[in-house]
């Protein structure tokens, strides 16, 4: 067993320790969730937060713009009602702040 393996293995270890005693999650571990699903409208935001794109400010135009990029094709209003009731009322990922009479979504800290 080399150096990296052993590291790898006391880190896992003391992840389920924390687990067990309780300590609260940090918000990287809420961002990746159990698994990375880039799957769907959901997974291309979920891709978003993990590529840093919303660490800043953006509305739904810019957010819409950055999928496309990343070939995610979806509605304004499909990707608005996602940011809103999955990834700022349920998960509680980001935070939703009205500029200039628009709403802009950012990754809580």
């Amino acid at each position: 067993m080399n150096e990296q393996e052993i590291i790898s293995r006391f880190e896992s270890i003391e992840k389920r320790l924390d687990k067990l005693e309780g300590k609260p999650i940090t918000s990287a571990e809420v961002k990746q969730g159990k698994k990375e699903d880039f799957s769907g409208l959901a997974g291309g935001i979920r891709l978003l937060i993990k590529n840093g794109f919303l660490n800043t400010p953006k509305d739904t135009k810019e957010i819409k713009t950055e999928l496309k990029r990343e070939s995610y094709h979806y509605t304004d209003a499909g990707i608005s009602s996602t940011l809103t009731e999955t990834f700022v009322k349920n998960k509680r990922v980001l935070n939703r702040i009205k500029e200039y009479k628009k709403w802009k979504y950012v990754v809580r800290k």
